[in-house]
């Protein structure tokens, strides 16, 4: 039984609406029942009150498919800041026996990286914060500001800083063997694009146009123009984009990436908006928090604010998350606008 099912019937042997059962959780009943239909899951933070609430133990709220696991550690990676040793190894455990057989090993091995990708980026921002305040001391050295740039990932200086040569190589190898996977295609005109190899990059972008219908291809083409100074091979780009996936969420958020790069603001808080008109439930909150960010830097605090606060919204009625990591960057992102105001 999945969990949805199981809230639905413990709800309803206590006789209880759908609004009080919300009611007792801090959430809205729009998220009571997508939790109930199977639209979205129970945000990790809240299975210990919702356990109490009913009497019964966290595991026994559902029978725990494979997929279910891997939802529940996904979201759990996603919401928390460092985790620590001993909860890494209880993931890394389950995720380990589970990528021992053919089915579900891919996503195993896929949370396995997400989980250490996770806590390096944690840690990197850890890193950067003690980085920020050396470089403001009174004895900072260059290998100070060496730590910032690390932290922060900022650019190095010189070939050995900036070459993607290992990666590049490793995915002409791939898609010498796969030629139509279009994902390692991409991969690799981005890794080119970044060691500034721009005619092997339009290379491989006319490849990944016989492979790709999608808008990606366009975004190379766009990038790649741009770096050359064609503006009307760019221009093209982006009116495609605009007019031949003005449906597609997607598209319409590189469209916004596109502007901004231009210092097109205006336009890009549009491009974000449309883009979030267009993505089905439940949405997500990255058009929002871009907005966000665009209104904050071009002064609009007031519209930055707000945005952030519709983010919260999403992350209540959509996904019924109401704690965790991603809520408090949000809230200390609104505090810090009223503190400027």
């Amino acid at each position: 039984m999945k969990i949805g099912n199981r809230i639905k019937e413990l709800r309803t042997k206590r006789g209880l609406t759908q609004e009080a059962l919300a009611s007792a959780l801090g959430v809205t009943p729009q998220t009571v029942s997508k939790w109930e239909c199977e639209v979205n899951f129970p945000d990790v933070a809240l299975l210990p009150d919702i356990s109490v609430f009913f009497g019964v133990s966290i595991d026994s709220l559902f029978s725990m498919t494979r997929a279910d696991k891997f939802e529940r550690i996904e979201n759990r990676i996603k919401e928390a800041g460092l985790l620590d040793d001993d909860e890494v190894k209880q993931i890394e455990g389950i995720l380990k026996d589970s990528s021992s057989d053919g089915e579900g090993r891919g996503a195993a091995l896929t949370l396995l990286s997400k989980l250490y990708n996770h806590q390096a980026d944690v840690c990197r921002k850890i890193a950067s914060e003690y980085a920020k305040d050396a470089v403001e001391s009174s004895d900072v050295t260059s290998d100070s500001f060496a730590e910032l740039s690390k932290s922060l990932e900022g650019a190095l200086r010189g070939v050995i800083g900036k070459s993607h040569r290992d990666i590049i190589s490793f995915l002409k190898s791939y898609v010498g063997r796969d030629p139509e996977c279009a994902d390692a295609c991409a991969m690799l005109i981005d890794n080119l694009i970044a060691d500034f190899r721009y005619d092997e990059a339009a290379l491989w972008t006319s490849h990944l146009e016989k492979i790709d219908a999608t808008f990606r291809p366009l975004g190379y083409r766009y990038t790649i123009a741009t770096i050359q100074g064609k503006e009307e091979v760019a221009a093209a780009a982006i009116a495609v984009l605009a007019n031949g996936f003005a449906d597609d969420p997607e598209a319409l958020m590189l469209l916004a990436d596109i502007y901004f790069e231009r210092a097109d603001y205006e336009k890009a808080i549009g491009a974000c908006r449309r883009a979030e008109e267009r993505y089905g439930d439940p949405k997500p909150v990255k058009p929002l928090l871009i907005a966000a960010h665009i209104s904050e830097l071009i002064g609009n605090t007031s519209d930055a604010a707000q945005y952030y606060r519709e983010a919260l919204r999403v992350l209540k009625e959509d996904w019924g998350v109401v704690s965790g990591e991603r809520v408090d960057a949000i809230r200390r992102e609104i505090k810090k606008l009223s503190t400027a105001e």
